[in-house]
């Protein structure tokens, strides 16, 4: 009797096609975990910065980080440069300022950690999605470049005001800023992930919101407010699904839907909203 060796064409097809069905199947599976990982990756770095603001906090008479005039930002006055130290001072003198190495490589979110610019030129740009923001680039007085990108958004509002500022603030927006950590209610937002270094989200903008967004990002270049003055836009990203994770007070983290985003005190005034309605 003739033996049949290999397959026969149909049987070829059959094989192929229960391999693609399997693919199909497998894919998006692994897709989802993949996500999940990087959602865990991303909790785990915003609880160091929570912890980072606890020891800070001790250290300061309870005083939040200060939001300094823009003229100290590059020498060391910028929200990551104050937290820094707290999560290693002897690496953080090492590569200070430089967000693509050492300790502050944490500034950026795994599902969003590379920076990418589209529009070859050397403005700050925001980020997307999916994509870090790049505020700024520079070159320290050892003469090497120190890069300042990430994927986190600080909330403005969870600043002490240097005596500058409080004293050309209007006294309507003092305010609504919460100066002392001990002050800060449990379900006021510290850290988000983002598209922009900061935000500072109102009352106004939460009635403004479906006009700007696409859930996306932007990615323009040029200063903050170029694509809007809507502050939620910066932190409204599809980030890890519908959601983006949010650490609070205590070194607390959680991922929240992009719908209840606005359901936390965001600064002191803020009038918190159960649902927004977003495309």
């Amino acid at each position: 009797m003739r033996t049949q060796d290999g397959f026969t064409l149909i049987e070829l097809l059959v094989v192929i096609a229960i391999i693609a069905l399997l693919m199909g199947i497998l894919m998006p599976a692994l897709s989802r975990a993949r996500g999940q990982a990087r959602m865990a990756a991303c909790s785990a770095q915003l609880r160091q910065y929570g912890l980072a603001w606890d020891q800070y906090a001790g250290d300061n008479n309870g005083f939040n980080i200060e939001y300094a005039p823009s003229s100290q930002w590059a020498s060391g006055g910028f929200w990551f440069y104050q937290l820094g130290p707290y999560f290693s001072a002897k690496e953080f003198a090492k590569g200070r300022g430089d967000t693509r190495s050492g300790v502050l490589k944490v500034l950026r979110c795994p599902g969003a950690a590379v920076w990418r610019n589209p529009y070859n030129d050397t403005s700050p740009l925001y980020g997307a999605h999916d994509l870090a923001w790049r505020w700024q680039s520079q070159v320290n007085a050892e003469g090497r470049e120190e890069v300042h990108e990430g994927s986190y958004t600080l909330n403005g509002w969870m600043q002490d005001l240097s005596a500058e500022r409080k004293s050309s603030y209007p006294a309507a927006e003092v305010q609504k800023h919460c100066f002392k950590y001990d002050g800060a209610r449990g379900d006021s937002p510290l850290i988000s992930d983002g598209g922009w270094v900061d935000a500072w989200p109102d009352d106004s903008h939460v009635t403004e919101t479906p006009r700007f967004l696409d859930l996306k990002g932007s990615g323009i270049p040029g200063a903050p407010y170029r694509m809007s003055p809507n502050q939620l836009t910066r932190i409204l990203l599809e980030r890890h699904g519908r959601g983006i994770n949010i650490l609070f007070k205590g070194a607390h983290v959680q991922r929240v839907a992009l719908e209840k985003v606005c359901r936390y005190k965001w600064h002191r005034q803020f009038t918190p909203v159960a649902e927004l309605e977003l495309p």
